[in-house]
């Protein structure tokens, strides 16, 4: 019993690393990710979402190559395979809030929130697995099923009480795919030895690019101009995207994508309580009982399994 207590701490010790610097940070992340959906309720009504997308992410973009010389000379030196992924994670990220805040008008915010955030881990896992030809861990594979089918309870739920448009389901599969693959892009450059805010500033820094012609395309800045425009836009762009993203990148050194990916699953169930006490969205029982699933696969996902524990002592 005393060799298999000594052989299991490094074990431990790994996980409650895992768990202070990689999961709780991402946790945080989640709570703001989460009132994104609600925050958008209050674009103007004569503003575009996807300007306002584009211009919180020009703003991340900017102050991160501002803030990050690292982050510039990625974006300057990059080469080949790396300038290739830059391009793709600079794609994702745009795609989200083009995609997620129309979602959100057509849907509503818990139920655009659980879709996107239901797919991503689906995502994550046929990206992890058909693209980097990674094996999925034991773990991610006993807590994804039961959050994605947390997040269908939810769906089901809204879906009993409400027509769901499918052209505003389609919009928030895009998101989660997105986020998926901007997430396994990160984690790839970061796993090269780069910062992790390097890492997202160059990313962050590329999709500033790609902004401009998007909010010319979407109207401008027509309707932006006012104190609840601006606020959305420095909520989205300061808050939810620089801080949250800094925060996420080092919390990538500590987890995998796909676990990162699974934990932020908390966005949908802070999504969706926001929906309903703060935005007067009505929600089925079932969805209750989703949310319940979700907090199991938390849960499950923070808390050391037996077999991690006593592998080293099985394997001498």
């Amino acid at each position: 019993m005393t060799l298999e207590v000594e052989l299991s701490r490094p074990a431990l010790h790994a996980h409650r690393t895992e768990l202070m610097r990689g999961i709780l940070p991402i946790l945080v992340c989640s709570v703001l990710w989460g009132a994104v959906g609600l925050v958008s309720t209050y674009i103007p009504t004569e503003a575009s979402p996807e300007a306002v997308g584009a211009c919180g992410m020009f703003v991340t973009g900017t102050a991160m190559l501002v803030a990050r010389p690292g982050a510039r000379a990625l974006v300057r030196n990059a080469r080949g395979r790396d300038r290739g992924l830059q391009v793709i994670g600079s794609f994702g990220l745009l795609a989200y809030p083009l995609a997620f805040f129309p979602a959100v008008h057509r849907l509503g915010v818990a139920l655009a929130t659980a879709i996107t955030l239901g797919s991503a881990p689906l995502f994550t896992g046929l990206i992890s697995r058909f693209v980097e030809r990674r094996r999925l861990t034991r773990r991610w594979l006993q807590c994804a099923p039961i959050a994605v089918a947390g997040t269908v309870l939810m769906v089901a739920g809204d879906a009993s009480a409400h027509t769901v448009s499918v052209v505003g389901v389609i919009l928030a599969l895009i998101p989660g795919l997105s986020y998926a693959t901007a997430s396994s892009v990160a984690a790839r450059l970061i796993g090269k030895g780069n910062a992790s805010g390097d890492v997202y500033g160059s990313m962050f820094g590329t999709c500033a690019l790609w902004c401009v012609p998007v909010i010319v395309m979407s109207g401008g800045l027509h309707g932006l101009i006012d104190v609840r425009g601006v606020a959305v836009i420095l909520f989205y762009g300061c808050v939810t995207n620089y801080l949250c993203y800094t925060l996420f990148g080092g919390a990538l050194r500590y987890t995998t994508a796909a676990t990162a990916t699974t934990v932020t699953l908390a966005e949908g169930a802070v999504g969706t309580l926001l929906g309903v006490f703060a935005h007067g969205e009505r929600f089925a029982l079932a969805a209750w009982a989703g949310l319940g699933l979700l907090a199991v696969a938390l849960v499950l996902l923070s808390v050391p399994g037996r077999r991690v524990a006593r592998a080293p002592y099985t394997d001498r």
